[in-house]
């Protein structure tokens, strides 16, 4: 009995041993054991990631899409995660499917760099560019990486690329990115870059063996809210007319260094295009810069009907009033003489052909000799009145800063006025000058500027953006007087504007502008002789109902030679002009009646021939712009007359004659 107590006991005295030893062990693990006390695995290990918001896409007027979002992805592998077996057995094949599919790397290569990063147990990228989704489906399934991240160490880090589907049109404008992490610095994508961006959200993520992250779902995840699209104003086709028009005029003249072309619609101030085109090194044009909204100057003649609407609204003048035709005109107040040989076969002039010739002289007398007495009063009227250095905040950053000298001003000197008053001593950017045209165009009304439409949400409108107007700055008839006097310039005997205009099939009203820009060093010459320009032509169309306004101007490097205007920024107005008509259905309502039309391009877009008369086609009951195409696809010139259908012709359809130089006449009627 005694042996069996004993034997209990030395029993449940090694049990006792035994917790104790266990309980010491448990001890020594939770609070001296290094190895165990760092274990990773030991507590819960977590980390939160950040989701990325998809970037919000960018839309043109129409709806088509000017920027938008793809998802990429960046292919890499943690070599640490395979297993000797996996790694040796594959790591061959995979360095020569992705040697032979992507062409980055020779096989070689690619088992050097696999080598370095199995030896440094580390992660790195497999290709150098992302991928899409289907090639990244591919990839997932080459060897080593087909068996995923936790055995393979396959990796694929989603980027949201950004497109671009129109290439580099309205590119600077528009802004460029690669990626949503990117910084936008100019453009669209730049000024609304928090409502496009969106807000990331984050998602709770823990470890588990293996290295391997897997959500927490023991936490609460946010989701991201993306970026809202962006409607803008632009019209895709209006802005490849106007980069079309502006780089075959620009291309290949040595002496030019920039270019830019708005059209904006006059009732609203939506700008429907702009351009912006920069020399290249190599002679090639790029959108490097924003010249339509960044770039001032002093605009020369264009400045003309700022004054000339100035002294009409106050009653001083009007387009009949004469003044003498001094060439060589002395101002006492500064006692200066001011040359204008445009005066040379004019004794006395008008202010209407002062206009339509671009005098300076005639201009300058106008500022002289009605406002010299109150200089800073004309200044006011150019600046509250006229409102044409109004500097509105414009929707894109880089905006430049409108300014008229004043009498106020420690640079002031009497010779100023006069020089105000054609266009000097003046800063203004192309975005100003259209704004002030715009207005004349729109009645006396001047409307800011815009290029954004509205805020989209999964297509539904959150946020319009409307008409904005900045004030009146003349009566409708001081408006439409100045209009007139407009028109004169591309249709007088002299106008500066006739040869650039005389092809336009539409009536276009406007002015052109020479410049010469000061130089850094000051002054207009260099010690050579030499200058740089800027021409101009600013105006609107139709000149019945205006439209739209447009504005050219180009600029040149340090040259002997003159840069005007009328050479440079005209023809390419009248490309722009003609091409929105000829491709608008508001084109029949639009010919002067009356009118011999010139030859027309052929439109692709219409098959309104009748191929099945023989001699002279059957235009009957076509409208005038199916008419044209038809006669003049057949050789024929055309001359018109009314608005509406075809009523009558002359020869009559299946006539048999010459079709060179033949002309066929037709009547419309509504």
């Amino acid at each position: 009995m005694r042996n069996n107590i004993v034997r209990i006991g030395l029993v449940y005295f090694l049990f006792f041993l035994i917790a104790i030893v266990a309980i010491g062990r448990m001890v020594q693990l939770q609070f001296f054991d290094k190895s165990v006390r760092d274990n990773k695995y030991h507590i819960k290990v977590t980390r939160i990631d950040a989701t990325e918001a998809m970037r919000g896409s960018i839309l043109a007027n129409d709806g088509r899409y000017l920027a938008f979002s793809t998802p990429e992805y960046d292919i890499g592998m943690d070599f640490s995660v395979p297993s000797d077996t996996l790694y040796d057995n594959n790591i061959e094949a995979l360095a020569d499917i992705l040697s032979k599919r992507f062409h980055e790397r020779s096989k070689a290569e690619y088992m050097n760099l696999f080598k370095t990063c199995r030896t440094q147990k580390r992660y790195h990228k497999l290709l150098q560019h992302p991928v899409d989704y289907e090639t990244m489906i591919e990839i997932s399934h080459y060897p080593i990486l087909e068996k995923g991240q936790r055995f393979g160490g396959f990796k694929a880090d989603k980027v949201d690329h950004r497109e671009y589907p129109y290439g580099t049109l309205a590119f600077r404008t528009l802004g460029h990115l690669k990626s949503n992490r990117d910084k936008p610095k100019v453009g669209v994508e730049a000024a609304l870059d928090s409502i496009l961006r969106g807000k990331d959200g984050s998602r709770p993520m823990r470890l588990i063996e293996h290295n391997e992250w897997i959500p927490d779902v023991e936490e609460t995840e946010i989701p991201p809210q993306d970026g809202l699209d962006v409607q803008v104003t632009l019209d895709v086709n209006i802005q490849d007319i106007a980069e079309k028009a502006l780089l075959r005029r620009i291309s290949g003249v040595e002496d030019l260094e920039a270019g830019c072309a708005i059209v904006m619609e006059v009732a609203t101030g939506e700008i429907r295009a702009m351009v912006n085109m920069e020399k290249r090194p190599d002679g090639q044009f790029t959108e490097t810069y924003n010249y339509a909204i960044g770039r001032t100057g002093e605009p020369g003649s264009v400045f003309k009907a700022v004054t000339l609407t100035t002294a009409l609204e106050d009653g001083l003048i009007t387009l009949d009033t004469e003044q003498r035709a001094d060439v060589i005109w002395h101002y006492d107040r500064a006692n200066r003489n001011f040359e204008d040989t445009y005066l040379r076969n004019y004794s006395t002039i008008t202010v209407r052909k002062g206009l339509e010739i671009s005098s300076n002289n005639v201009f300058r007398r106008i500022a002289a000799e009605y406002y010299g007495s109150r200089p800073q009063d004309f200044v006011n009227k150019v600046v509250n009145e006229r409102k044409v250095t109004y500097n509105y905040d414009f929707d894109i950053p880089g905006m430049g800063k409108a300014t008229v000298r004043t009498p106020e001003d420690r640079l002031w000197s009497p010779s100023d006025l006069p020089q105000i008053g054609m266009g000097y001593a003046v800063e203004l950017t192309p975005l100003h000058i259209i704004t002030y045209y715009n207005a004349i165009a729109n009645g006396g009304v001047m409307v800011k500027p815009h290029i954004f439409k509205n805020l989209q949400q999964n297509g539904k409108i959150v946020k319009e953006y409307g008409v904005e107007t900045i004030g009146r700055i003349c009566s409708p008839a001081t408006a439409d007087t100045v209009k007139a006097a407009l028109r004169n310039v591309v249709i007088g005997k002299n106008g500066t504007a006739r040869t650039a205009m005389k092809d336009c099939k539409v009536a276009v009203a406007g002015k052109t502008g020479t410049a010469r820009v000061s130089l850094p060093s000051g002054g207009y010459v260099d010690r050579s002789g030499r200058r740089k320009h800027q021409g101009s032509f600013v105006g609107f169309f139709p000149y019945e109902n205006p439209k739209y306004s447009v504005i050219v101007v180009v600029w040149s490097r340090l040259a002997d030679k003159n840069f005007y205007g009328g050479t440079w920024g005209g023809p390419v107005a009248c490309e722009i002009a003609n091409n929105i008509y000829a491709s608008s259905p508001q084109w029949n309502e639009k010919i002067e009646e009356g009118s011999v039309m010139p030859a027309l391009e052929a439109y692709t877009e219409q098959d309104a021939a009748n191929d099945s008369i023989i001699g002279v086609p059957d235009v009957m009951g076509m409208g005038l712009r199916d008419a044209i195409y038809t006669l003049e696809s057949k050789g024929y010139t055309v001359a018109s007359s009314g608005r509406g259908s075809v009523v009558s012709q002359d020869p009559v359809a299946g006539a048999l004659i010459d079709s060179d130089a033949q002309s066929v006449t037709i009547v419309l009627k509504d």
